[in-house]
């Protein structure tokens, strides 16, 4: 994972092993959230070009939850949660 530093908002760019592996996708802070903290992952290849605007692709995934606490889960492109994490260290896969 690779901050990307020229960014609207905190983007990461995702790639696959160590060292020079293929990327497969980026994830985004959002903007504008209510109450928790939200980043949205995209996936490469999944349609739309450009990583602005309207051209983007559905994201894939959806992380929210209060990252501090160390509290969040994963929903997939249908809103539906398929993996929570907390501060005990414990992952919860649905």
């Amino acid at each position: 994972m690779d901050r990307v530093l020229i960014a609207a908002t905190p983007s990461y760019d995702l790639y696959r092993g160590h060292d020079g592996g293929a990327k497969i996708g980026w994830m985004e802070k959002k903007l504008i959230s209510l109450m928790t903290d939200t980043f949205d992952v995209y996936m490469e290849g999944k349609g739309g070009f450009g990583v602005t605007g309207l051209f983007k692709p559905d994201p894939a995934y959806r992380i929210e939850g209060d990252f501090l606490d160390r509290n969040f889960s994963f929903k997939n492109e249908e809103g539906k949660v398929v993996a929570r994490a907390n501060m005990d260290g414990g992952v919860q896969l649905d």
